[in-house]
């Protein structure tokens, strides 16, 4: 999974690896279900300047 940063501020996660176009990334099996939008105050680190950022989700039990 990677989170990306659109031109607009605009936050994502991605199933797969994005690719970059002129103002937004692309998941490059299209619009199904393979990206999900969060809240742009998170991770302030993800620029639209950077690459995507790999992630990996962690279930946390017993809390």
């Amino acid at each position: 999974m990677y989170l990306a940063r659109d031109k607009n501020n605009d936050l994502y996660l991605f199933d797969d690896l994005p690719i970059r176009g002129a103002e937004c990334w692309w998941a490059e099996k299209g619009v199904d279900g393979t990206y999900l939008r969060l809240d742009p105050a998170l991770y302030p680190e993800v620029t639209w300047g950077e690459e995507p950022l790999p992630v990996r989700l962690m279930v946390m039990e017993g809390e």
